[in-house]
């Protein structure tokens, strides 16, 4: 009962923290949204809507929040049968059955603090301001393995739980786009270039955990080699033998936090529309190539440990009339102050040297057939990359206004291993204002089902509008 419930507790960290973490997969639905600017956030030739002045709203332009995850929650939790009918219950063999090798968790959230574009002649110039957020759990299928079955099976080897990888990065972007119809009627080009400051970042390096069990079954060796990089507004304390006790708040004043620009970085967005025939276009972009160095409030940590199990001797516990009696609750502390003091990093292993990041990169491809004015089915292939990580999503997307100012795409996608993804986009202009929503899976409504989650929702204000949309590259910039 207690092996059980340990496997429970630690099957539950990792979901909770994957699910808290929150990668992020920014909807594909939105780049051929007709009559919402911001497509030009995913292709910066790509330009859906045709307004001469387009302002975005502080936080409301195009707030999002994405996860992506290659199990569910239902994967580990789930309702019970028999007699556990009314209960919830842990099923380690379902959840390990979800997992690949290797498995990535990932998260993102967007805030807009400012946006405007404007048209002048067959070029649009934009400015956009936004906070971003993003993160990403990746950890091998041995470790859930391990917990699984525990150590039995592994007598006499050393078992490699695998590489723990936690990248976390809080900035603030300035993007300055500019896009220009080079042949008329034909091809468009885009670009943005972006000054990106630093607020936190959470940086490993290598976390590797390996296991060593005894073929007797004597002892069990666990070790540890990590690697990790902080800059977070915070300092590291020690204790009186100079181990690592905890962080302490190094400055709570949040104005000073969010107004600090040391950590500077720079990327860039390419995009290109390219129109075939009179009903076939062709689209391409290379989103967020770039990365932030950070230099202010580093702490990086290099640090080896290990500890031995050898079990624990009872013996002394059996008469608390002896001098040399010792409760089994002391015992059982004991060896958990030995187990944490082996992973307490020495203050020789801390450090303050600066740091590297980049940001996600995304690739675009796709093409959109035009049936009717209003009407057009498109195909978009994206890949992202996070490191060592990528993922594809390949979306089929059906496109069109209802009548002038009702924007309305219905959408499927292929995300990893997942193919239960249906899309909805929607976009309503009243006057000069537009709001629109888009999200590329429905069932993330039901979270026990859902292994992607992303949603977008903004409010637009669009000035000097001639026509409900108007393909840039098939009419021309006016």
């Amino acid at each position: 009962m207690k092996n059980r419930y340990i496997k429970t507790l630690i099957a539950s960290l990792i979901l909770v923290f994957g699910y808290s973490f929150l990668s992020a997969q920014e909807s594909t639905t939105l780049y051929f949204m007709r009559g919402v600017p911001q497509s030009d956030l995913q292709n910066p030739a790509l330009h859906n809507d045709s307004s001469a002045v387009v302002v975005g709203l502080p936080g409301l332009s195009g707030m999002s929040v994405g996860l992506n995850s290659p199990f569910a929650f239902r994967d580990l939790f789930h309702k019970g049968t028999g007699d556990y009918a009314d209960s919830l219950v842990t099923d380690m063999e379902s959840f390990h059955r979800a997992l690949k090798s290797t498995n990535s968790v990932q998260q993102n959230f967007t805030v807009p603090l400012f946006y405007l574009g404007f048209r002048h002649k067959k070029s649009f110039f934009s400015l956009g301001i936004s906070e971003k957020e993003v993160a990403q759990l990746t950890f091998a299928k041995n470790m859930v393995t391990f917990i699984k079955d525990g150590n039995a099976p592994y007598m006499g080897q050393n078992f490699d739980l695998g590489d723990i990888q936690m990248n976390a990065i809080h900035y603030r972007e300035f993007a300055l786009g500019y896009s220009n119809e080079l042949i008329k009627n034909k091809l468009t080009v885009g670009i943005k270039v972006k000054a990106l400051y630093g607020k936190s970042a959470l940086q490993t390096e290598r976390m590797d955990l390996q296991v060593e069990t005894a073929a007797d079954g004597s002892y069990l060796n666990l070790r540890s080699d990590m690697k990790i990089n902080l800059s977070a507004p915070v300092t590291a304390s020690f204790d009186s033998v100079n181990y690592f006790s905890g962080l302490e708040n190094g400055n709570d004043n949040p104005k000073d936090y969010m107004l600090q620009h040391e950590n500077k970085g720079m990327a860039f967005d390419l995009g290109a529309v390219y129109k075939l025939t009179p009903k076939i276009t062709l689209s391409g972009s290379i989103i967020d190539m770039g990365k932030i160095s950070f230099k202010k409030d580093v702490i990086s940590i290099d640090h080896v440990s290990n500890y031995k199990w050898e079990g624990i001797d009872f013996s002394k516990s059996l008469d608390d009339t002896k001098p040399d009696y010792v409760s089994q609750s002391d015992l059982i502390d004991n060896e958990m102050t030995k187990f944490g003091n082996s992973f307490k990093p020495k203050k020789s292993e801390f450090g303050t040297e600066a740091f590297k990041m980049t940001i996600p990169t995304k690739i675009y491809l796709g093409g959109t057939y035009q049936f009717t004015d209003k009407f057009n089915l498109g195909l978009l292939d994206r890949l992202y990359k996070y490191g060592e990580m990528s993922k594809n999503t390949l979306t089929l997307s059906a496109n069109t206004m209802l009548g002038e100012y009702f924007s309305l795409s219905g959408s499927y996608s292929v995300v990893g291993n997942s193919y239960n993804n249906l899309g909805l986009g929607m976009g309503i202009r009243c006057g000069f204002m537009q709001l629109y929503m888009v999200s590329d899976n429905l069932l993330a409504m039901d979270p026990a089902k859902a292994e992607m989650v992303n949603f977008r929702f903004g409010i637009n204000l669009l000035f000097g509008r001639k026509h409900a949309y108007q393909p840039i590259v098939e009419k021309g910039l006016e």
